[in-house]
């Protein structure tokens, strides 16, 4: 009797453990097939065939920026929104295209620089650079060297300079005509000495009017809203891909601190200025040789003319290429404020048929211009409208750029 129920109770034993071992077996049967059909749909559709069979959304997927892992750690990089992997990925992209600019007089920080070769030409602003010739550069992973000043431009506020290096990392541009009112931007500087800091706001405006840091206004400016201070002058502006579409170049303060307006030059801009800097050593812009006057109702109600609004025509510097194109300067002597004008002469109306309205219309065209293009001006003389072509324009300077009074 008893041997019966043990024998009863060893073939119950062994028949679970048959069983057990019989369903370990067929789990690790199962686990292995699973693997090689997820192994199968992996390969066909991808991660997104495997989460569709998951019943996940597709939609609620997002994706790593560059070599973000998408896990990491217990707090990994899914966790983080779209526009915080963004950040993490340009500033990784951008940050060794930038460099810290240090005066070599005052030994300290002067703002922001964008390398534009891996040669070692470096693009700031003319402010930042001023009138040093000689500075040193810190590059993103702590190395220093001296860099010399090519050259300079006051009036776009653009400055080039040479480090005697080799395999830099050069930003990537984009482009200030792709982008729109209301995008994602991004700035890098060093405001306040806080090297290689990143702020992040919109662009608010397009194709600003801003005036320069010595004469003149500079056109086509981009407007951010990105935290902008002391410091970040001569750095990029960044699209949300990482490329840079402008240099910063100023912001808009009561205070001297950041305000929420500040400006950047288009990329393209700072390019051309930059090329003409290293193959020339200066930008070849061009300018009327005329002493000229802005329009305005007083001037002219004195002078009794039928527009209150252009450029009047003081006086043709002799024998230059306004007089001898065909432009006339005023016979009659006035006092205005501190100088003295000439009226009566040609009231510019137009140029190549962009109107001339005043100050910021005149400059504007001239800034992208070139010393000996020949332009049509279109002038009022004697009350009536005349078209003067083949006007060749001569190369602006820090002289003649004053040749105008407001």
């Amino acid at each position: 009797m008893i041997l019966s129920a043990l024998a009863i109770l060893v073939a119950i034993v062994i028949l679970s453990l048959l069983v057990t071992w019989t369903r370990v077996l067929e789990r690790e049967a199962d686990i292995s097939a699973l693997r090689e059909a997820l192994r199968e749909t992996i390969s066909e559709g991808g991660e997104r065939a495997v989460l569709e069979m998951a019943g996940i959304p597709v939609e609620e997927i997002h994706y790593s920026y560059e070599d973000i892992p998408l896990y990491k750690g217990e707090r990994g990089a899914w966790n983080l929104s779209e526009e915080d992997r963004r950040g993490v990925s340009l500033y990784r992209k951008a940050a060794p295209s930038v460099v810290e600019i240090i005066s070599a007089k005052e030994g300290s920080g002067n703002g922001a620089g964008v390398i534009l070769s891996s040669d070692g030409y470096i693009v700031t602003n003319h402010h930042v650079a001023g009138s040093g010739k000689e500075f040193t550069v810190r590059f993103h992973d702590g190395s220093e060297a001296v860099a010399r000043l090519v050259g300079s431009d006051a009036l776009s506020d653009v400055a080039v300079l040479k480090a005697d290096v080799t395999g830099l990392t050069p930003i990537t541009a984009g482009s200030a005509y792709s982008v729109s009112v209301g995008e994602n931007v991004y700035a890098i500087g060093h405001p306040y000495g806080f090297s290689y800091s990143l702020s992040r706001g919109i662009i608010s405006g397009l194709g600003r009017t801003v005036e320069g840091p010595r004469y003149g206004v500079i056109p086509g400016m981009i407007q951010t809203d990105a935290l902008i201070n002391p410091g970040n002058s001569g750095g990029p502006l960044l699209s949300a891909d990482g490329r840079m579409i402008g240099l910063i170049s100023s912001i808009y303060s009561t205070s001297g601190s950041a305000e929420g307006v500040a400006f950047a030059l288009p990329v393209e801009t700072v390019i051309d200025v930059a090329r003409s800097i290293i193959e020339t050593g200066r930008v070849h812009r061009g300018w009327l040789d005329v002493l000229a006057v802005v329009l305005n109702p007083a001037i002219a109600e004195y002078a009794s003319l039928p527009v209150d609004e252009g450029i009047l025509i003081s006086q043709a510097v002799p024998g230059g290429e306004a007089d001898k194109g065909g432009l006339k300067g005023g016979t009659e002597a006035t006092q205005y404020g501190q100088s003295v004008i000439y009226l009566g002469g040609d009231v510019i109306t137009a140029i190549n048929g962009v109107p001339m309205r005043g100050w910021n219309d005149y400059f504007a065209f001239f800034f992208s211009s070139h010393a000996g293009d020949e332009v049509t001006v279109t002038v009022l003389r004697g009350g009536e409208s005349v078209d003067i072509s083949g006007v060749i324009l001569i190369e602006q300077d820090e002289s003649n750029i004053r040749w105008i009074a407001r």
